[in-house]
């Protein structure tokens, strides 16, 4: 069986990053936050999303403006719990496929998921061999947030409040990844998970 390797961490921990040194060794990694952008494309969802949240969410093109639909519904349970239900369906959906599609392609080596909420859906259960879990100290993740996804003082708090424990998530998980140092050694660690998990099942080992 294709190994398919999931991984959970807090937020901004670097997972994509994670993802990443996964890929160039020929693993497919499937994002579900790609494939939440990419559903907001999509004409039903506008219709409902400005239904639940109303025009101040779209720009003058009629596209979705995430950082302000996020700021909306973060910190708001109920607003929350409306656009999951209007949203992961969907991203379900969507990520079944590319896992399905990765499990059957020959070329692919292994099958990486980096999904957010991966844990506390419930709905992947099953479906991965292997969970990873991403460290990060707050600090590191504050910064990340802030540098690279532009985003306010405490938003990465913020949003992790809404999550799963980090202590729990990291009780769970098989392997530990530390990414607070460099890019060199975050992909030192991979490559020791890609040859234990991946090239050792590869060659029928346990």
């Amino acid at each position: 069986m294709k190994p398919v390797i999931a991984l959970v961490g807090g937020v901004a921990s670097g997972k994509s990053a994670v993802g990443a040194c996964f890929q160039k060794r020929g693993a497919v990694v499937v994002d579900a936050d790609k494939a939440g952008h990419e559903i907001l494309h999509d004409n039903e969802v506008k219709m409902e999303l400005r239904a639940a949240f109303g025009d101040d969410i779209f720009d003058a093109h009629g596209e979705v403006l995430r950082q302000k639909l996020g700021a909306l519904v973060f910190g708001d349970a109920e607003k929350l719990a409306t656009l999951n239900n209007i949203t992961h369906p969907r991203i379900r959906k969507n990520t079944q496929a590319k896992i399905e599609a990765a499990l059957t392609d020959p070329q692919v080596r292994a099958v990486v998921l980096d999904i957010s909420l991966l844990l506390e859906s419930g709905a992947y259960e099953g479906k991965y061999s292997l969970l990873v879990f991403v460290e990060a100290d707050e600090a590191s993740r504050e910064e990340r947030a802030i540098q690279t996804r532009g985003w306010e003082q405490g938003e990465a708090a913020r949003r992790q409040a809404n999550q799963l424990s980090l202590v729990e998530k990291k009780r769970r998980a098989d392997v530990v990844i530390h990414n607070n140092g460099t890019l060199e050694n975050l992909d030192r660690q991979v490559e020791e998970v890609w040859q234990t998990y991946v090239e050792r099942s590869a060659a029928g080992g346990h």
